[in-house]
C-alpha cells in the first residue's frame, strides 16, 4: 500500500499526474468523484472515467465501479489519527501516513521488530526526506495559499 500526501487543499490535474500518472496504463478505467481535475487527467491520459457523486447518492455504477475502497481506507486512517493523537499538524501528515502504513504491514507479523527494520531499510532516503519536511511544507503551503 502506497500512501502519499499529494497536496493540501484542492487537487489539480498536475497533482494527480505526479501522484499516479506513471502507474495507470492507457485505456484503463478511472473511478473518481466529479472533480474537474480527474476529468482533465483522464482525457490527457486516454482513460475512461466513471464519475461517482456521493451528493447524488451514486456509490456504485453498473454494479462494479465504485470508490468505496479508497473511502474506506480514508476513514480507517482518519479514525486512527483521531484516536492516536490529540492534535495533528499537516506539516507531519506524511509521517502519520508512513506510521500507519508500517503499523498495518506489521500488525499480523510474528516478528514485528524485524518487519519494521525491513520497512525502514527499504528506503534509505527516508532520513533525508524527514530532515527536509519543514522546507517542503513551507513550499507546499506557499503554492496553495
Amino acid at each position: 500500500m502506497d500512501m502519499k500526501v499529494v497536496t493540501l487543499g484542492r487537487i489539480s490535474k498536475a497533482d494527480i499526474e505526479n501522484a499516479i500518472g506513471n502507474r495507470i496504463e492507457k485505456d484503463s478505467i478511472l473511478c473518481a468523484d466529479g472533480h474537474v481535475s480527474y476529468k482533465g487527467f483522464a482525457k490527457d491520459n486516454q482513460l475512461s472515467l466513471v464519475v461517482l457523486r456521493a451528493d447524488l447518492k451514486q456509490y456504485v455504477k453498473n454494479g462494479i465501479y465504485h470508490i468505496q475502497t479508497v473511502n474506506s481506507l480514508h476513514n480507517r486512517v482518519k479514525k486512527w489519527i483521531d484516536s492516536t493523537f490529540w492534535g495533528v499538524s499537516t506539516k507531519y501528515l506524511q509521517n502519520y501516513l508512513n506510521w500507519y502504513r508500517v503499523q498495518q504491514a506489521v500488525k499480523s507479523s510474528l516478528r514485528p521488530t524485524e518487519e519494521v527494520v525491513k520497512y525502514t531499510t527499504l528506503d534509505l532516503l527516508s532520513l533525508t526526506r524527514y530532515r527536509t519536511i519543514g522546507e517542503k511544507y513551507q513550499t507546499l503551503k506557499a503554492t496553495h495559499l
